[in-house]
């Protein structure tokens, strides 16, 4: 009975490392700005990177069902947003991709998901849709820095996802590459904070978030297809609920308190 037991047990770490082996590795470390939108209440937005890039929410979203858990619903006509503050992590110069989900509600304006801006300018690196687009654009410092594809309003949850590697500028649109550029450059940084529902406070009412926004990450490296999809999978899922070595810990401990 023991020998069964210790071949069970075999098994099951066998299991456990594949399961680990499998989930994304797209480390916490590399995770400049997680914001879950999970909070369901308060005037907070959380980073869950560790990195202490909280955002503060301005003229009232409202909490909602999310893709994930919660989510932001964005009103553009009382110009919702969440601001960001300034931090070193967030000025990324060599590599960027930014994920996003979102739920969009019309086809106008130019709808911002989230925008680094430089001071007086709005022209950092941002994940929109704009004119029937949806666009990434790597900033300025980057050559050909923009891409974008034709967007839909289909009131369905769909994730998008700009990375930039620095030799090109690419678009995903639910895990699948909708447009690819050569581009070459490094990004500028900028003491402006980010935005998320708009570019910057005096924006017009067109360049405002209309809709639900969940999970959101930046990341300081270009994530590969399939870190792009385990990411599609929510981060918390994904990556925070898993610790590369307390969950290990854990589950062998519960297996041999079990099996003995």
């Amino acid at each position: 009975m023991k020998e069964q037991n210790s071949g069970f047990l075999l098994i099951c770490c066998f299991l456990v490392f594949a399961a680990v082996d499998g989930v994304t590795k797209i480390k916490k470390s590399e995770i400049v700005a997680l914001w879950l939108f999970d909070e369901g209440s308060g005037k907070i937005l959380k980073d869950s990177s560790g990195n202490k890039n909280d955002g503060s929410l301005i003229e009232g979203p409202a909490w909602d069902k999310g893709k994930f858990g919660k989510a932001l619903k964005f009103n553009s006509a009382k110009r919702q947003r969440v601001k960001v503050e300034n931090h070193d992590s967030l000025n990324l110069t060599d590599q960027i991709s930014i994920l996003a989900w979102g739920l969009v509600s019309d086809t106008a304006g130019n709808r911002r998901f989230v925008q680094k801006s430089t001071p007086g300018s709005d022209n950092q690196y941002r994940l929109l849709r704009e004119g029937g687009f949806f666009r990434f654009d790597a900033g300025p410092g980057v050559s050909n820095s923009r891409v974008q594809c034709p967007m839909f309003k289909d009131n369905e949850w769909h994730h998008v996802a700009g990375i930039y590697n620095g030799k090109t500028t690419a678009l995903y649109i639910d895990g699948k590459q909708t447009a690819e550029q050569k581009s070459t450059g490094k990004m500028v940084p900028s003491t402006g904070p980010i935005f998320i529902g708009t570019k910057h406070p005096n924006a017009p009412e067109g360049d405002y978030w209309n809709g639900l926004i969940d999970e959101i990450a930046i990341i300081n490296r270009a994530v590969t297809t399939a870190e792009l999809a385990d990411a599609m999978k929510g981060f918390r899922r994904q990556i925070l609920a898993v610790d590369s070595t307390g969950k290990i810990a854990v589950t062998w401990g519960n297996l041999k308190s079990n099996y003995p």
